[in-house]
């Protein structure tokens, strides 16, 4: 019996490959094939070819591979770097960790018996994403789905549409820890809608620079466990700007507002990576943008954007463009023009988000200060102080020194492309360069307004949902007192409260030094939300009509959980107006009063109100 093998070789004299044929004679059945070249006076029928084939870029690359996985076929390898590159362009230098891994996570042990079939490699099923590692494949857990985005991809030259977004583990831990990796569906299987709850079945780990992610695989099963019951962005239908969520792909039409020239700086000092900056707005507001490609579109532009990854800088959405965002121009006589839009994307202190970029505004400036530091040496100055408008007030920075003096408050100033960051969750603009400010003669607002010590009045349900704010005053009903209200410790350094007599604090473990304070910590609820409410010492001790040595001598004859119910049973179902201000993040809303007062009962009015609830005449 005669086989072939196919063997390549160098040429010395191009730098080419031949391919030569060999001949294998098997000589006995019970003896292995040996392999002999055809040589001079050896009489046997050997046929050479040889190809000029062309250099084989993954050469050094396949090498590596098989250096770490012997076993792997060469052509397999090759396949799999071709797909890394097409198809989601990862270069083969990039790619070569993870099919090195996946070539070792294809070895499976081989049965004893004379069968020679290799045995299945079982599911591994996981109820967090921290137990997966870059090799895992069949893997079984079940998560919850935060995003869910359709975007047209070629494949091998075919157009076909692949599902993303992201999927938290631990579904039904409501409130624990969570941990949140990226996913690509490449069915896309049509019953993953976000909020949705689900059991993925053969699933496998992609780990791309030290990130993994979730590959949903065509073959995968997908059972839902809970419906969800958020809207799923279809590829290329436009939204408005303030339906954007808050990660994920979508499609706007915009009109180009700004457009800047800007860099990144690696943080590993390697370089820097030119981009460009600016903002795009339609009639319902304005998002800021960054283009990792060149941005070639003018001021006043009318552009439609496809496949814009938007990604949440603190707390302030932003839209990223990258190779594969579809950027054309747009046309509709009706869509606002640059003016009306400019005017409208006029921000308020109110609507202020941590990490907002290139803010317009008008602001009263009520106080203003000088003050230096040093830095590596270097004496530095820096310039603060408070600004208001007649939706609330927040703090302002400079780094250069502005035509305002202290004689010259209050100053009504226009803003431009200034930059927002929270301090203790307030937020705190600011101006990089003097020519972001522009000195106005009058304000737009009524003048007779005291926006020193101006306060806003505003519903508990716009304080839930709005971002964080310094001068509001709103009302609630008391439906909770904490167990720690009246007095407590707090620490000498930080001000942070004891536990057990010591500070929590890193900075302070360990000290015992302490200082007397008073607080209530309640709960306050409008029928529609609820907010936590904390009251410092000069309101607390107002609104109970005492002193602090007064409320130390009450804690001390009737006992603490006494007095607290003593408390509860004062102020529980009672209406307060609290004035303050407010910090919003994910764990809810906390209202730092400053002021606090019950509303007087009004019994004829509550009869009223109850026979109208009950019908009763």
């Amino acid at each position: 019996m005669i086989f072939d093998r196919i063997i390549y070789f160098p040429s010395t004299s191009v730098n080419r490959y031949r391919r030569k044929r060999e001949c294998i004679v098997l000589t006995k059945p019970h003896e292995s094939p040996h392999v002999f070249q055809q040589l001079e006076n050896i009489e046997q029928t050997h046929v050479v070819e040889v190809f000029y084939l062309s250099d084989d870029k993954y050469e050094s690359h396949i090498k590596a591979v098989l250096s770490e996985c012997p076993d792997a076929k060469t052509d397999e390898i090759r396949a799999a770097f071709v797909k890394y590159e097409e198809e989601f362009y990862i270069p083969p230098q990039d790619a070569l960790r993870s099919i090195i891994r996946r070539f070792q996570g294809d070895k499976t042990p081989t049965s004893s018996s004379n069968s020679g079939n290799q045995t299945t490699k079982p599911t591994k099923k996981v109820s967090s994403l921290s137990e997966l590692s870059g090799t895992d494949r069949d893997i079984e857990i079940e998560v919850e789905v935060v995003s869910h985005n359709l975007r047209e991809q070629t494949i091998r030259g075919e157009q076909k549409q692949i599902a993303f977004g992201m999927i938290e583990d631990n579904p039904w831990n409501e409130g624990g820890n969570r941990i949140r990796w990226e996913y690509k569906d490449w069915g896309p299987n049509s019953n993953i809608t976000p909020g949705s709850v689900i059991r993925i079945e053969g699933a496998s780990v992609n780990e791309y620079q030290g990130k993994m992610s979730l590959n949903i695989n065509q073959g995968a099963r997908i059972a839902v466990l809970r419906e969800g019951t958020r809207p799923v962005n279809q590829p290329g239908e436009p939204i408005d700007i303030d339906n954007i969520p808050k990660d994920g792909y979508i499609c706007i039409v915009g009109r180009v507002l700004s457009s800047r020239d800007d860099q990144i700086h690696r943080k590993d000092g390697s370089g820097s990576i030119d981009v460009v900056r600016g903002r795009i707005a339609d009639e319902t507001g304005t998002i800021g943008f960054l283009s990792w490609e060149p941005f070639n579109h003018e001021v006043g532009s009318l552009i439609k954007i496809d496949g814009a990854q938007v990604k949440t800088f603190r707390d302030t959405p932003e839209l990223n463009f990258g190779r594969t965002t579809k950027i054309e121009a747009y046309h509709d006589a009706n869509f606002a023009d640059v003016e009306k839009l400019n005017t409208n994307s006029m921000k308020t202190i109110s609507q202020l988000t941590d990490g907002s970029r290139d803010v317009e505004a008008i602001v009263q400036i009520t106080e203003w200060q000088k003050r230096s530091f040093t830095k590596d040496g270097e004496e530095r100055f820096l310039w603060s102080g408070q600004i208001a408008d007649p939706t609330g007030r927040c703090r302002m920075s400079a780094w250069q020194e502005l035509p305002v003096t202290e004689g010259d408050l209050p100053v009504t100033v226009k803003l431009s492309g200034v930059r927002v960051r929270a301090w203790q969750g307030i937020p705190d603009i600011t101006v990089d360069k003097v020519e972001q400010v522009e000195i106005l003669k009058s304000t737009p607002w009524d003048e007779e307004i005291n926006l020193k010590n101006h306060v806003v009045s505003i519903g508990l349900s716009e304080v839930v949902n709005s971002a964080s704010r310094v001068g509001i005053s709103t009302s609630g009903t008391i439906v909770s007192i904490r167990e720690d209200s009246g007095i407590i410790q707090r620490c000498v350094d930080c001000r942070r409260v004891l536990r057990d007599g010591e500070c929590s604090s890193e900075a302070c473990v360990g000290k015992m030094e302490s200082q007397q304070d008073v607080r209530l910590r309640l709960v306050i609820d409008n029928g529609e939300v609820t907010a936590s409410l904390l009251i410092n010492k000069d309101a607390a001790l107002e609104l109970l009509n005492t002193t602090e040595e007064k409320l130390a001598a009450d804690i001390e004859s009737e006992g603490k959980m006494e007095y607290v119910q003593s408390l509860r049973d004062y102020l529980l179902g009672r209406d307060i107006v609290v004035h303050g201000r407010t910090i919003v993040d994910d764990q809810g809303a906390m209202i730092l009063s400053e002021h606090a007062e019950l509303k007087p009962d009004d019994g004829a009015m509550l009869a009223t109100e109850i026979r109208a609830q009950w019908g009763v005449n």
